[in-house]
């Protein structure tokens, strides 16, 4: 696995990332993680993609063999939350195009043929949105649909790649809700610096733990139905 992204799947923290190894099977899967904490796609992932191809240097011929087994690798994006906080609504649609750029030299320089892509999660439903909700909730919205359409064009454009969008929009949503049944309490879900709110914008490693049992269990179940098909 291959992660592209921010502080959603980077350390000081413990993030879903983190949780990935302990799933069922998992635990001798390699993960080369290049995810930065503040990173925006607009300005950090160039610089990710740039100490990824310095790792695994790119094909150098056509015929030639990626260093990374296509189909054994994942190459998960997970980026936008601090675009969203930063950049206008209609100024997301180009930063995101940006993003299947740098999917577009993956795909042909480094072989990869395995992409995952998720959502921005409601952080308009954290403690530091309370006072600017609809404006981050309108942005997360369009970056989260354009992303699910550029993802749906590329999947046409590539005939090679599989894409998968994850939305953890809605297991983030899901636990908020019924917060309950995943052992929080209402105190949990509105205040900073508890067992769901890490701070005033960062979800906690229970919440993560969740996130990539969540996120394990959809790509099973893909994998069980392109079996069957």
């Amino acid at each position: 696995m291959v992660v592209f992204g921010d502080s959603l799947s980077s350390k000081p923290w413990k993030t879903w990332v983190d949780y990935i190894p302990r799933q069922r099977d998992l635990s001798g899967m390699s993960i080369h993680n290049f995810a930065v904490p503040g990173a925006t796609a607009e300005d950090d992932l160039a610089e990710q993609l740039a100490h990824f191809f310095a790792r695994f240097p790119k094909k150098q011929l056509p015929a030639s063999q990626p260093v990374l087994d296509p189909s054994q690798t994942l190459y998960v994006l997970f980026l936008g939350v601090n675009d969203c906080g930063r950049t206008e609504e209609d100024e997301l649609e180009a930063i995101i195009e940006g993003i299947f750029d740098a999917v577009h030299d993956l795909y042909v320089k480094a072989g990869a043929r395995n992409f995952l892509f998720v959502d921005v999660p409601p952080k308009d439903r954290s403690p530091a949105a309370v006072d600017f909700v609809h404006e981050i909730r309108a942005r997360i919205e369009t970056w989260n649909g354009t992303l699910r359409t550029l993802a749906s064009d590329f999947a046409q454009e590539a005939s090679q790649a599989s894409v998968f969008v994850f939305s953890s929009h809605v297991v983030v949503g899901d636990i908020l809700d019924n917060h309950e049944n995943y052992g929080f309490t209402d105190d949990d879900i509105a205040e900073e610096g508890g067992n769901f709110w890490l701070d005033d914008l960062h979800i906690t490693g229970d919440v993560h733990e969740v996130l990539a049992e969540r996120l394990i269990k959809a790509l099973l179940s893909v994998q069980a139905r392109s079996t069957e098909e």
